[in-house]
């Protein structure tokens, strides 16, 4: 699963002004990222959550509905237009249909990530029903069904991810294809691309791994170098955008991306200051990461007001106060500090226990001289 939002097709509708009534400072709650569920029914090596491997759902937390109905009435006068449905696998979730249309009904965006292993056409049709289901992506972490399956940990899922694509295709989606990249996959990216316009997906977004969770052991052995990151870049800006038929994202910091590659949109930024994350057992969080580092947990849907959380917790209080103005080492140098936010603020307190820590990419790239130097304040 992804943080960063690259969703071309996604246009979520903001509350009109009059509707919003937020202390000064504070800023509207744009969208809440749900994590339905406690599981998955795939066992991913690189998964940053680390969800339990419950492939029937049946020993694991999953988000009760009257607590999304409670942050749906108690959202609305503070902005929230949009919830994303992530995991876990959110399709694991018992009560999955009714969860969606609870969401729909109230008339806010929807985008849902998951592993397309529940996606048959009855399932397709049902999220094609519903005005709200803006945009959904599935993961394909390599070409082959060997190489997925090697990351996803469960035999046969290649093919079922597969025909959830295609059964999105059928009722007129086109889904965003996202995969790890990692040593053993990344000879595999044009070849993913090629696959991805052949069954009708409508962009692939390519991601590294990160240092939580299961990542952080993955990584290890298995995560690509900085430099291996900045040369794939520089292979899809000469080889393969040009020909592609289909949009193609890379998760790497602005600063190492060109000026064509900035100036064209849909660039993938985390809205940290604008979403909070609402964990499969109603913890509210700044994103999933609230399920194993309980400092960057805000609060209880059960019990806790969301506007007493969203405008009065002293844990946001703070990301505020330091983000992005207060971003420390090179990210605080970057000119692309105010856009994007020292990248993902989880990862970097993960690492270094500080929400205003340089993002470890960038940090790495500083310290072995490759940072480009004029995208730098100081320079």
């Amino acid at each position: 699963m992804s943080c960063l939002d690259e969703k071309p097709q996604t246009v979520a509708e903001a509350p009109t002004q009059a509707t919003i009534d937020l202390p000064e400072g504070v800023p509207p709650l744009g969208s809440i990222y749900l994590y339905a569920s406690g599981g998955c029914n795939l066992a991913c090596r690189h998964c940053w959550i680390t969800p339990s491997f419950d492939p029937e759902g049946r020993d694991v937390d999953h988000i009760k509905l009257d607590y999304v109905r409670k942050a749906i009435d108690e959202g609305r006068s503070l902005g929230l237009s949009a919830f994303k449905l992530t995991g876990g696998e959110p399709m694991l979730h018992p009560q999955f249909r009714e969860l969606v249309e609870i969401i729909n009904d109230a008339g806010l965006s929807i985008t849902i990530e998951t592993n397309g292993t529940f996606v048959d056409g009855d399932m397709a049709k049902f999220l094609k029903s519903k005005e709200k289901m803006r945009f959904i992506s599935v993961s394909l972490d390599g070409a082959t069904a060997e190489m997925h399956e090697y990351m996803r940990g469960v035999e046969g899922c290649f093919d079922r991810a597969v025909n959830g694509i295609k059964n999105l295709v059928e009722v007129g989606y086109r889904p965003q294809v996202i995969c790890t990249l990692h040593k053993g996959n990344i000879g595999q990216v044009d070849d993913l691309v090629a696959f991805a316009e052949s069954i009708g997906a409508g962009s692939v977004k390519f991601n590294h791994v990160q240092l939580v969770g299961r990542g952080e052991g993955f990584h290890r052995d298995h995560g690509l170098q900085i430099s291996d990151i900045i040369e794939l870049n520089g292979h899809l800006n000469r080889e393969l955008r040009p020909k592609a038929k289909i949009s193609i994202f890379l998760d790497i910091p602005f600063a190492f991306r060109t000026i064509r590659e900035l100036s064209r949109g849909n660039l993938g930024t985390c809205g940290v200051l604008t979403i909070l994350g609402m964990l499969a057992d109603g913890k509210l969080a700044l994103c999933g990461i609230g399920v194993t580092v309980p400092e960057l947990v805000y609060g209880h849907i059960a019990y806790d007001d969301l506007r007493d959380v969203w405008c009065d917790s002293p844990g946001l209080k703070l990301l505020r106060d330091l983000i992005p103005l207060k971003l420390e080492g090179i990210c605080g140098d970057c000119l692309h500090r105010d856009m994007c936010r020292g990248e993902c603020v989880a990862n970097n307190f993960h690492v270094a226990g500080r929400l205003n820590a340089p993002y470890f990419f960038c940090d790495i790239a500083s310290k072995a001289g490759i940072f480009p130097a004029s995208r730098t304040r100081s320079a």
